[in-house]
């Protein structure tokens, strides 16, 4: 008999937990920033903080659940999971190209759609984005490598760890792990700007861990696609963005080429989701995991 029929932890971890304590650290931060800037009368770069806050943020919210993973009895290494041997990284490096490309293209043609019923509200909407594309901080070297972490080292780890690693796994055990798989990426989705694209992103990310059962396999290609986005961003004039005259006709303008890479990237990522989706009754990984490492034993 299995583990997870004597004993399923994934029964006592609350999403509603995880959410909530997520809030109690942000306030709790911007608390702490409030009176800090208060006292010192100082007031601090608001660029930089927002990285910081996002290291501190993402960086506490894990350290908590690890500390629920020591209570429940939970193993780091059995969610995490091991190095893949003779995984294919190339092919998975293409997927990763293929789903920035989705990204783009979702970007592009939702806020095409979006521009045609709230004109007004998306034009303001992207001169803000294109102004803050372009860092204004008095220390540009510190922002730029607090980017490079975040993006590349913070967000893939954390982002994973807990969308794939606890809510997915939390689901699974509640709904079955299909159903877990669309909500946690929805729900993933729905935390960036992007909902279309970081939804799909989301479910690849949740189809990758399901099927290699290690977390590094996600994380690694989270990393790429953001290295490859900030890649995009430092090279794209940001500047030439804000001082456009009419952003949303360069928006509509781009709409052709939104429906261009999608019709290239989506038969490819669907491609893949229908050649790898779990089955119905698939076990999640961390006790996919355990049961592996009680036969090597």
């Amino acid at each position: 008999m299995t583990p997870y029929h004597l004993y399923n932890p994934f029964h006592y971890l609350k999403v509603r937990h995880l959410l909530l304590r997520g809030l109690l650290i942000s306030l709790g931060l911007g608390f702490a920033l409030g009176f800090i800037q208060g006292s010192i009368r100082v007031q601090l770069d608001g660029q930089l903080l927002m990285l910081l806050l996002y290291i501190l943020i993402f960086g506490l919210l894990s350290a908590w659940e690890l500390v629920d993973f020591n209570r429940l009895g939970i193993k780091l290494k059995h969610v995490v999971g091991n190095v893949p041997n003779n995984h294919k990284w190339l092919p998975t490096a293409g997927l990763v190209i293929l789903m920035l490309l989705f990204s783009l293209s979702a970007y592009l043609v939702s806020f095409y759609l979006l521009s045609l019923a709230a004109p007004s509200f998306i034009e303001e909407l992207m001169r803000q984005v294109a102004a803050d594309a372009s860092p204004r901080t008095s220390a540009p070297l510190l922002y730029n490598l607090l980017v490079a972490i975040v993006y590349v080292v913070v967000a893939p780890i954390a982002e994973e760890f807990l969308f794939r690693g606890i809510i997915l796994q939390r689901w699974a055990t509640k709904w079955g792990i299909r159903t877990a798989l669309l909500a946690s990426s929805l729900m993933f989705g729905i935390g960036h700007a992007n909902v279309v694209g970081l939804s799909l992103f989301g479910v690849i990310m949740g189809v990758l861990y399901i099927k290699t059962r290690t977390l590094i396999v996600p994380i690694a290609c989270h990393a790429l696609n953001n290295l490859l986005a900030v890649a995009l961003g430092f090279l794209s004039d940001g500047s030439n963005a804000t001082a456009s005259t009419n952003v949303l006709e360069e928006l509509r303008s781009g709409w052709r080429v939104g429906i261009l890479l999608m019709l290239v990237s989506l038969p490819l990522l669907v491609r893949f989701l229908y050649q790898n989706w779990p089955r119905k009754n698939a076990v999640v990984p961390y006790f996919l995991n355990i049961d592996q490492e009680v036969g090597e034993e």
